[in-house]
C-alpha cells in the first residue's frame, strides 16, 4: 500500500501543525475580538448548488461524487452516458457558496447583519504544483444582510489586522468596483454582451501589458474604436478614480463615489500598509457583482487574500436580494511565507521539555504544570539513567528551548 499522501495534499509533522495552529489563532483571534461569530459547513454541497454557483474556472475544478445504488445504475443504463449525470454531490471550492446557502437555510435565527467567521478546508481538483494544492484552507469573514459600503472598509481593516499581527511585512491593498469597470468599458465602446470577456483580458493588465491586452481584444473580435479608447487611458500610466471618472456616464457616478470613499477610509486606517485603486482587478469568480479587493505583499509578492460583494448570490437560493461581501485569507500562502522566512508568530513562547525517571513520575508532572503557564509546549519523557543523555539529545533536535532533568 501506498504510504505517500496523495498529490496536491499535504500531511504536517508535530512542530510544523504547531505552527499552523499558531497562524490559524491569531487570525481567529482578530476576527472574534472584532465581532464576527464562527460557523461550520459542510465540505459536500449538492452537485447542482455547485455548477450554479458562477464560480469562474473553479467549476471545472470541482471534485465531484458519483451516486450510488440504484441511481447511479439507472445514470449508467442510459445512452449516451452523460457524465454529470453519475454525479449528484461534490467537494466544496471555497467556502463563499455553501455560506450562502446556510444563509439561506437558517436565515430567521441569524442576526441582520450577519457578521460570519469561515476558517475551513475546501478542495479544488488542480494540477498540483507549487502553491496550487487540491485541499487547502481558507480563512474567511463576511458581511451578510448589508449594502452599506462601511462593510467593505471594515472588512479590509480587519483583514489587514490579521496580516499585520502575523508579520508578513508592508502589504498593499488593491480595490477596485466591477460596475465601474463595466460602465467604463461600455462608455469606451465595448458590446455589453462582452464585458466579461473583455474584463478577462484587461485583469492580465500586470502580465500582458497594455500592448498584450490591446492584442488579445483584437483576437477576440472587439471593435477598433474601444480598443484605442481603452489604450489611450492605460498609457496614461497608474490611473487614478479622476481618469475613471472621464469615462463613466452619470449613472455610475455615485458607486464611483462609494469606491473612492472606501478607499480613502481604509488607507487612513492603515499603519504598515497601503490601500490603492486598481482598475484591473476584476477576481476570477463571477458571482462579483460589485467591490473586489485583492491584497499583494510587498516582501513576498503575490496575492495573499482577496474578496468582494456578491449580492446576488444568496438570491439564487431564497428568490430575495440579499447583499453580501466577504474576504478571505489565503492561509496556505501566509504559511509558507512564515515557516520560509521564519517569521516569529505573535504571542510564540518557549518550549520546555521535563526528562525524568520512572520513579519522578508525580514530581515531573507537577513541575509541568507550574511551567505551562509561561511554556507554549511542555514535554513530559521518561528516560533511564543510561539513555538520560540520548534522550537530551532528542529533545534538543525536537527545537526545545529548555531541557529539565528531574531523578536522572
Amino acid at each position: 500500500m501506498n504510504i505517500k499522501p496523495q498529490k496536491g495534499m499535504q500531511e504536517f509533522l508535530p512542530e510544523a501543525a504547531a505552527q499552523r495552529d499558531r497562524l490559524m489563532n491569531i487570525i481567529l483571534d482578530t476576527y472574534t475580538k472584532s465581532g464576527f461569530t464562527r460557523i461550520y459547513t459542510p465540505a459536500i454541497e449538492s452537485a447542482e448548488n455547485l455548477d450554479k454557483s458562477d464560480g469562474g474556472d473553479n467549476l471545472n475544478l470541482i471534485f465531484r461524487i458519483m451516486k450510488r445504488g440504484d441511481k447511479l445504475e439507472e445514470a449508467l443504463s442510459k445512452s449516451p452516458v452523460d457524465e454529470k449525470e453519475l454525479c449528484d454531490l461534490g467537494l466544496r471550492y471555497d467556502l463563499t457558496l455553501p455560506l450562502s446557502r446556510y444563509y439561506a437555510n437558517n436565515r430567521n435565527s441569524l442576526p441582520n447583519p450577519f457578521k460570519v467567521i469561515q476558517i475551513d478546508k475546501v478542495y479544488r481538483a488542480e494540477r498540483p504544483q507549487r502553491g496550487r494544492l487540491r485541499e487547502f484552507v481558507q480563512c474567511d469573514i463576511d458581511i451578510l444582510g448589508s449594502d452599506s459600503y462601511c462593510c467593505e472598509i471594515e472588512l479590509i481593516s480587519v483583514t489587514a489586522k490579521a496580516l499585520s499581527k502575523i508579520g508578513i511585512g508592508e502589504f498593499t491593498v488593491r480595490v477596485n468596483d466591477r460596475r465601474v469597470l463595466r460602465n467604463s468599458l461600455m462608455t469606451m465602446g465595448f458590446p455589453e454582451d462582452a464585458l466579461d470577456t473583455v474584463s478577462v483580458s484587461f485583469d492580465k493588465l500586470d502580465k500582458i501589458g497594455a500592448d498584450g491586452v490591446a492584442e488579445e481584444l483584437r483576437e477576440k473580435g472587439m471593435p477598433e474604436n474601444a480598443i484605442n479608447s481603452l489604450t489611450a487611458l492605460l498609457a496614461k500610466g497608474k490611473l487614478t478614480l479622476d481618469d475613471m471618472a472621464q469615462y463613466c456616464s452619470e449613472d455610475a457616478k455615485e458607486t464611483l463615489e462609494q469606491l473612492r470613499t472606501i478607499i480613502e477610509t481604509a488607507d487612513k486606517l492603515s499603519e504598515d500598509y497601503t490601500v490603492e485603486f486598481d482598475p484591473s482587478l476584476v477576481r476570477g469568480q463571477g458571482y462579483y457583482t460589485g467591490t473586489v479587493f485583492e491584497v499583494q505583499s510587498k516582501q513576498f509578492g503575490g496575492t495573499v487574500a482577496g474578496g468582494g460583494r456578491y449580492d446576488n448570490l444568496i438570491g439564487r437560493f431564497t428568490g430575495d436580494a440579499v447583499p453580501a461581501v466577504g474576504f478571505s485569507i489565503g492561509f496556505e500562502r501566509i504559511f509558507s511565507i512564515v515557516t520560509e522566512n521564519n517569521i516569529q508568530l505573535a504571542g510564540s513562547r518557549k518550549k520546555t521539555a521535563i526528562l525524568h525517571s520512572p520513579e519522578s513520575i508525580l514530581e515531573a508532572i507537577e513541575k509541568s504544570d507550574e511551567l505551562q503557564a509561561d511554556s507554549d509546549v511542555t514535554l513530559i519523557a521518561a528516560a533511564n539513567r543510561k539513555k538520560a543523555d540520548k534522550a537530551y539529545s532528542k529533545a534538543k533536535a525536537q527545537g526545545f528551548d529548555e531541557i529539565i532533568k528531574i531523578g536522572l
